[in-house]
């Protein structure tokens, strides 16, 4: 699939999981959301579609014991939501699903939501029914307020190798497995290509 990734967390701007570090504040928790350009499971066109994905990890992502809610398209036929839920919880393999699925213990089965996704680059957000949301804003200079840009580029990056790096205007969970809001935080926005197993 080709899709454009939109993700924030917790962590302070660059996010060091990128670099290989712990997380800012020792947990991890944040939420990502995929609008499917173009894309398909075998025979299963998902070409305009969105997921969402929530997580939280205890400490460093890959020491595991994180867990996951997962959000499915609302618009999506049932074999649609069938594909896209055994892409999102990693049981299709490929692509980074199959790495998250790797390190999640305790997950919500995938469900419908209505998802509205915004891809205005550092200005994206996306909307998830009334449980969860995340939207972007440029850094920004602290002395001269002038927008600050940032990319960072992982020639073997698992999500995307090139990623724009943003401040979240506001990233909030709220759907009863978790209960977090923050603002001025990592984010990203980047168009990325994803492969099956």
């Amino acid at each position: 699939m080709r899709a454009h990734f939109l993700d924030g967390c917790n962590c302070d701007w660059g996010c060091p999981c990128q670099f290989l570090a712990p997380p800012t504040h020792g947990n991890c928790e944040g939420l990502s959301a995929i609008h499917i350009i173009k894309g398909n499971y075998g025979a299963v066109k998902l070409d305009r579609l969105n997921m969402v994905f929530m997580g939280s990890w205890p400490g460093q992502i890959h020491e595991g014991k994180g867990k996951a809610s997962y959000y499915i398209d609302e618009r999506a036929s049932e074999e649609q939501f069938e594909a896209l839920s055994k892409i999102i919880t990693g049981d299709a393999g490929g692509g980074p699903f199959e790495v998250y699925r790797s390190v999640i213990d305790r997950f919500q089965e995938p469900r419908r939501a209505k998802i509205t996704f915004e891809a205005k680059g550092l200005k994206s957000r996306v909307k998830v029914g009334d449980v969860g949301e995340l939207s972007l804003e440029p850094i920004r200079n602290p002395v001269t307020g002038a927008i600050h840009r940032a990319i960072i580029e992982l020639p073997a990056g698992f999500e995307a190798s090139r990623m724009d790096m943003a401040s979240t205007k506001a990233i909030v969970a709220n759907d009863g497995y978790f209960n977090f809001r923050y603002s001025g935080t990592y984010g990203s926005f980047q168009e990325t290509k994803w492969k099956g197993p």
